[in-house]
Parts: structure tokens; C-alpha cells; sequence
């Protein structure tokens, strides 16, 4: 599973693209706040299953 560098949310990229379509757009401090804690909220949930996050050859962030 690959998923976004900045926000945490799944993406189907090619290799190389690192980031979702939202996180390539400038955003308001209001709108980081919440795509923070979403991350934060996301990656925990993820380590509570016994997965860990990994970074790939070509960079990507993967969970395994």
C-alpha cells in the first residue's frame, strides 16, 4: 500500500510521485492543521495493527 509523503492518505501513483493531488496544492494553516492530525490519526491507527512505515526505493512511504 503507498501513501501520500505529506498527508498519509492512499494514492495510486507512479513510482516516483510521492504525493496525493491535494497535498500538491498550496493550503491555508486551517486546512494543515486538520491534515496533520488526520495523518497522526492514520499513522497510529496503523501502528496499532502492527505495521511499519517504510520508505521505498523510489522514495515513497510504504506500510508493511
Amino acid at each position: 500500500m503507498k501513501v501520500c509523503e505529506k498527508c498519509g492518505s492512499e494514492i495510486g501513483t507512479k513510482d516516483g510521485e510521492n504525493r496525493c493531488q491535494t497535498c500538491d496544492n498550496p493550503e491555508t494553516p486551517k486546512q494543515r492543521k486538520r491534515r496533520v492530525s488526520n495523518r497522526k490519526a492514520i499513522d497510529d491507527a496503523m501502528r496499532s495493527c502492527g505495521m511499519t512505515k517504510v520508505r521505498g526505493a523510489m522514495g515513497g512511504v510504504y506500510w508493511e
